[in-house]
């Protein structure tokens, strides 16, 4: 017989988690609160806990995002190493991705009739920087895979926007879930039952420009010919011959089949990966494709935070700068028309026909690439620093002028004409 009360789980926003008859009341602030819990059921101190941490979550921004998660292991252990493993990776992606976003959590260890035990876990995060627990899901299914190569399940509905006294009612009430008796009385003494803490982000210091620095930098005179490309300065890249016809982009690896993921003796295998193979499969790929360092290492099942770290010379997001760039040199080059390319190419993203279809550089972008590759790139000049110097608008500016991570990745003269 299904056991009814995973249908807690997966309370739709459409219906306010009353409609869900509460068993208990619960006082906390003086305030008699109603939970799922029957007071019998209720493992007091867990809730004082969930409702300390959620308050404190309160406390850090004017509304926070509230995401429910479960978590399965293959095996039994008398510990909760898989959390702390499941957190050493978990945090640095979402302060990667979230820097200015606190992290609040709290879990507890429970354990029914498999043998293994489970966690159901609350992520709180900052609500003015996180609005949507998609791309949230992603890093945490993929880390807590990565950390034990256990299940993450993520239930119906499973957010929380929680910004004024309603929502706020209704997260304690789904949570309160996790605070009761039942299948944590199994659990061995001297074994966690529950956790918690809170992870502030990093004051950030802002950077000051170095007007010095940029005031030494040679300005090509608008008088003379910057259009002219005989005599500058040229970066030659092992990415030339891709664009010039002289080479074919090698075809990147198909994802692993099951039987083959863990075997030792392929680059590819997680569990010890060979990151110079991962780096050339993933250069193939970015620019076909146009995959994210996040969605690769989802796709190969590798830690986020060691993709950033090992990928970081290799291109990252100056990239898809690249994978336009190549699609619009093929499209040009077929005979192909624009659907049939998309369709060919499985290229479905929304702005991939905006991205064919755009017109080559003006006039007045030509003589700023030429003049920023020639006089700013080789002194390490930024774009944001050239945008200011020049008063142009940096958004606009990014689509032909990128800071490419090394000096011999791509010659941009040969990429010029595609963008």
């Amino acid at each position: 017989m299904k056991d009814k009360t995973t249908v807690f789980n997966n309370i739709s926003p459409a219906k306010s988690p009353f409609d869900y008859p509460p068993k208990g009341q619960y006082c906390f602030g003086d305030v008699l609160w109603p939970v799922l819990p029957a007071e019998r059921d209720q493992y007091s101190n867990i809730l004082k806990r969930i409702f300390e941490t959620i308050e404190q979550a309160s406390l850090q921004s004017s509304r926070f995002l509230a995401i429910r998660y479960d978590f399965h292991l293959k095996e039994y252990s008398s510990d909760n190493k898989a959390i702390s493993r499941f957190h050493s990776l978990v945090f640095p992606c979402l302060c990667k991705k979230y820097p200015r976003s606190f992290i609040s959590f709290f879990w507890v260890r429970e354990q029914a009739e498999s043998d293994a035990q489970h966690y159901h876990y609350l992520l709180m995060l900052n609500g003015n920087v996180v609005k949507h627990s998609k791309r949230v899901n992603q890093i945490v299914m993929a880390c807590w895979e990565q950390a034990n190569r256990g299940t993450c399940w993520v239930p119906d509905n499973c957010y929380y926007l929680v910004n004024d006294i309603n929502s706020h009612r209704d997260l304690l009430m789904r949570t309160s879930y996790l605070g009761k008796k039942r299948t944590k009385e199994t659990i061995g003494k001297g074994i966690k039952r529950f956790g918690y803490g809170l992870r502030k982000p990093k004051p950030t210091k802002r950077k000051t420009i170095s007007k010095k620095r940029i005031a030494t930098v040679p300005v090509v005179p608008e008088e003379n010919n910057v259009n002219q490309l005989d005599g500058m300065n040229r970066f030659p890249g092992y990415l030339d011959a891709y664009f010039t016809g002289d080479a074919s982009l090698p075809i990147y690896h198909q994802p692993p089949a099951h039987s083959e993921l863990y075997d030792h003796t392929k680059w590819w295998n997680p569990l010890s990966p060979l990151w110079e193979g991962h780096s050339r499969n993933y250069l193939a790929e970015a620019i076909i494709t146009g995959i994210s360092l996040s969605q690769y290492a989802y796709k190969y099942h590798l830690s986020a935070s060691r993709v950033y770290v090992n990928f970081k010379r290799v291109g990252g997001q100056s990239l898809k700068v690249i994978h336009w760039a190549w699609h619009r040199s093929r499209f040009y080059q077929s005979n192909s028309t624009l659907d049939n390319y998309l369709k060919n190419n499985r290229l479905h993203q929304k702005t991939a026909k905006k991205q064919l279809q755009r017109k080559p550089m003006s006039e007045f972008w030509q003589n700023h690439f030429d003049n920023y590759y020639k006089h700013f790139l080789p002194y390490g000049c930024k774009v944001t620093e050239y945008c200011r110097k020049y008063n142009l608008n940096a958004s606009t500016a990014r689509r032909y002028l990128v800071a490419f991570p090394f000096i011999g990745l791509i010659d941009p003269f040969v990429l010029r004409r595609w963008l």
